[in-house]
């Protein structure tokens, strides 16, 4: 089994499970170009991963204008682009606030809606069309959360249920072109973004039925069999990831 394309764009690689999946892909031999908002991460993960494979770039996500120049820049980089990895998110709770609908604020939403509704489908969209102008047959992986799968109300869970629509829409449509679109809907995984309740990753979790953390490497190689060419038989579909959650339906 091998990576069906060998040149991808992760958004959000300088942590958590984007950088697992970075890791993950230079092991198996792909160029990779990790992309955050914040150069210190990124450079940070560049020299853990430590690969001649890897580069990164500082880019928001959020400037859905300047997405196709972004990828330009990358195949210039890379010698091509044919895969994209979208993990890139605001955290439900970023500015220090919680899920419930009463705690939210309207600048909190227009913050993070920014990112993980608007950004989250125009990056999907403008990938699609780069790569039909272009003729490509490569990959978009999405990331959603195990939260759309929950009562949990407010913007989190419900930007997230979009990305898994999207993903199903978009991936039955363009997979006629060659275009295999999926995505992944993890349960609490060891990163910082869940730093607040997840001090060890030996810390029991028992909402999770296997009583544990997930770790950013399983959900890499689970990322890894999507957009293996093996993984193509997945096609439109948001593989949920979340250890036998106990809130999710």
């Amino acid at each position: 089994m091998k990576l069906r394309n060998d040149k991808i764009l992760i958004f959000g690689g300088g942590s958590g499970i984007g950088k697992a999946i970075a890791k993950r892909f230079c092991d198996a031999g792909a160029s990779v170009v990790i992309v955050g908002r914040t150069e210190a991460k990124l450079q940070a993960a560049a020299e853990e991963i430590n690969s001649r494979n890897l580069h990164y770039k500082v880019f928001d996500i959020a400037d859905v204008n300047k997405h196709i120049e972004l990828f330009d820049e990358v195949s210039t980089i890379l010698g091509g682009l044919n895969g994209f990895v979208n993990c890139a998110a605001l955290g439900s709770g970023v500015l220090g606030r919680g899920y419930e609908p009463w705690d939210i604020t309207s600048e909190e939403w227009d913050t993070v809606t920014a990112v993980d509704f608007k950004a989250a489908y125009f990056l999907m969209r403008n990938e699609i069309d780069y790569m039909l102008e272009r003729g490509i047959r490569g990959n978009i992986l999405n990331f959603a959360s195990n939260a759309a799968y929950t009562d949990i109300i407010g913007y989190y869970g419900a930007s997230k249920e979009a990305i898994i629509k999207w993903t199903r829409s978009f991936g039955k449509k363009y997979g006629h072109n060659g275009i295999i679109i999926n995505g992944i809907a993890p349960g609490a995984t060891f990163t910082p973004m869940i730093k607040r309740y997840a001090h060890s990753i030996d810390q029991k979790y028992e909402r999770h039925a296997i009583e544990r953390f997930i770790r950013p490497d399983e959900i890499a190689e689970l990322a890894f069999y999507l957009m293996s060419d093996y993984g193509e038989i997945i096609c439109g579909h948001t593989v949920v990831a979340d250890g036998g959650d106990n809130v999710a339906t």
